[in-house]
């Protein structure tokens, strides 16, 4: 009986081949997703810890205060261009600032660097007045106080609260520096992905770092007042400050 042969293969056979490839990757292709975003997490807990010791450094130098957020009360990761280049000059990078889990950040990280209008990069510095757009969440108090109480799971103000000095009591569990777990409500359900806040698409949409999808986010790293971080699952956060949209941690 002849057969069609196909590199010394039967034609069923190469089909049998390419079928368990397939059924490989397959298996094989969310176990590789899952070690390339717990790689990107280690590095992010870098990132937040290199955040934490620059602003311990920056408090050392200012009577163990804590410098002011960039801008208004809205935004947790507005930090002011001042603060910025004090961290630069502490050895950190304009990449640092943005979480390597944040895709949409990462792909636009010039545009959120000099957000503000006023503000401009020569390269070493940023010169003129205003803030730039970071990729992590300052948890840091507004001047007078006057930053809106963190809320807790039952949307009342909770035992959390921001952060003013170097010094203060219980430094293991005050967080300082967090991850972007943010959201907006659509259709009656949390969007945590992509979040066009301009619909006309002049600036690039919002994200949470860490994603699992759309609807879902991972977690994310928290840096606290000791200088230690560790990885929060999101399960274990909960909707902490409400602006335009919801900031988890």
């Amino acid at each position: 009986m002849s057969r069609n042969k196909l590199g010394g293969f039967t034609l069923i056979e190469l089909l049998v081949v390419i079928a368990i490839i397939a059924v490989l990757m397959g298996i094989l292709m969310p176990a590789l997703s899952r070690v390339r975003e717990q790689a990107r997490q280690q590095s992010c807990a870098t990132q937040v810890r290199q955040h934490v010791m620059a602003l311990h450094m920056y408090a050392g130098e200012n009577d163990g205060k804590f410098p002011l957020p960039g801008s208004s009360f809205a935004w947790l990761w507005d930090i002011d261009i001042s603060t910025v280049n004090y961290m630069l000059k502490s050895g950190m990078t304009p990449d640092i600032f943005y979480c390597p889990s944040n895709a949409s950040q990462r792909k636009h990280s010039d545009f959120y660097w000099t957000w503000h209008p006023n503000v401009e990069w020569n390269g070493k510095r940023l010169t003129g007045k205003g803030f730039v757009v970071s990729g992590y969440c300052y948890l840091l108090e507004l001047a007078h106080g006057s930053r809106p109480k963190i809320l807790n799971a039952e949307n009342k103000a909770g035992p959390k609260a921001w952060v003013k000095k170097l010094h203060e009591k219980n430094a293991s569990t005050r967080e300082v520096v967090v991850d972007v777990v943010m959201s907006v409500n659509q259709a009656g359900k949390n969007n945590f992905g992509l979040i066009d806040l301009k619909s006309d698409g002049s600036e690039p949409p919002d994200q949470t770092s860490h994603l699992k999808n759309d609807d879902e986010a991972l977690g994310g790293n928290i840096g606290f007042l000791d200088g230690h971080v560790d990885w929060r699952h999101f399960r274990d956060m909960e909707e902490r400050y409400k602006t335009y949209t919801t900031f988890w941690w």
